[in-house]
């Protein structure tokens, strides 16, 4: 039996059964072009399906056991009739397809569920390119459980281990690879890391940002939960301890050691190309404070401090005062 191909589907926005609109400003919608077609598996209509839609620029979706997921740029729904129509902004886009019910939410493929990529007349993923304020008209595409497209063979694979401020090893936490370290968005998801605190990512060559994350919904993260970025050993003021072998964590691979820090104090940038592996690509941990208690400790610290040098300074006002009283 071939692999099945697996996700992360993401939080993005259905507005209706049969159309998706990409978030973003009024500006870029109005660049979007159309996608229309009718979408068939094992010859027959493919309804009320789940559909995704992937930047070629970001790169194919990674295959199951691959420990990675990569987050959709659009979601969509077929119709009864399994006829879709999307908004997308220009650009050449892979489409996916899970057979799942409306009311059942997003997110990676579940037991019992099945997850089809559209295939060219070659056997290789479809690419769909969409023009600027135009319809295109993809007619029929064929979805099938595709693992042997040329687009899964050009991976790296980064390995690494997740640990708290104890040193710890923290299982289930997620690690993405984000283009930037700024980026509203990660390219790619990891699946939770073990009970080790390790972790494994195939994904398509190209330089990553890694950063660590209790949770990836709901946006930023929140007070006491946790999240660090390989590199930084400082939560605080953000810094990371100076690396060595060329800017890499200590014992790592010599795909790592090639690594540069991205500035003075910041996080590092993993790069790689296809077939490499890079190993302790680990990163440390911490919980982020609360700014109203943190701010009340440093100012509680203060006052101590204050408190602790006015009685050495009082004796020797005493004594200095003391003779001019009994000489007056």
């Amino acid at each position: 039996m071939r692999k099945l191909m697996m996700f992360v589907l993401g939080s993005l926005l259905v507005l209706s059964t049969a159309t998706a609109w990409a978030a973003g400003p009024n500006t870029l919608k109005a660049k979007m072009g159309t996608l229309k077609g009718t979408l068939y598996v094992k010859e027959k209509p493919l309804a009320n399906a789940l559909i995704s839609f992937f930047d070629k620029h970001i790169g194919p979706p990674p295959i199951l056991g691959s420990g990675a997921r990569r987050v959709p740029e659009v979601l969509g729904r077929t119709n009864a009739k399994g006829e879709f129509s999307v908004k997308l902004l220009p650009g050449t886009f892979y489409m996916g397809a899970l057979i799942r019910d409306a009311n059942k939410g997003s997110g990676p493929p579940r037991p019992g569920e099945q997850f089809f990529f559209i295939e060219s007349a070659q056997g290789q993923l479809r690419e769909f390119a969409i023009v600027e304020k135009q319809v295109t008209e993809a007619g029929r595409v064929e979805g099938k459980v595709l693992d042997t497209a040329q687009e899964f063979k050009q991976i790296m694979t980064i390995n690494g281990k997740v640990t708290g401020e104890d040193g710890k090893p923290l299982a289930g936490m997620l690690v993405t690879l984000k283009e930037s370290l700024d980026a509203p968005r990660p390219k790619f998801i990891s699946e939770g890391t073990a009970t080790d605190g390790t972790y494994s990512m195939k994904v398509p060559p190209g330089k990553y940002f890694v950063v660590g994350r209790e949770s990836v919904q709901g946006g930023k993260p929140a007070v006491g939960s946790y999240i660090g970025s390989y590199g930084k050993t400082n939560p605080t003021t953000g810094e990371s301890a100076p690396p060595p072998h060329g800017g890499s964590q200590p014992g790592a691979s010599p795909a790592a050691m090639g690594l540069q820090n991205t500035g003075g104090g910041q996080a590092l940038a993993v790069e790689g190309k296809a077939g490499e592996v890079i190993n302790h690509i680990d990163i440390q941990m911490f919980k982020i404070p609360d700014p109203v208690e943190t701010r009340t400790k440093f100012e509680a610290e203060a006052s101590q401090g204050l408190d602790s040098r006015a009685p050495a300074d009082a004796p020797a006002a005493k004594k200095q005062d003391a003779p001019a009283a009994v000489d007056h």
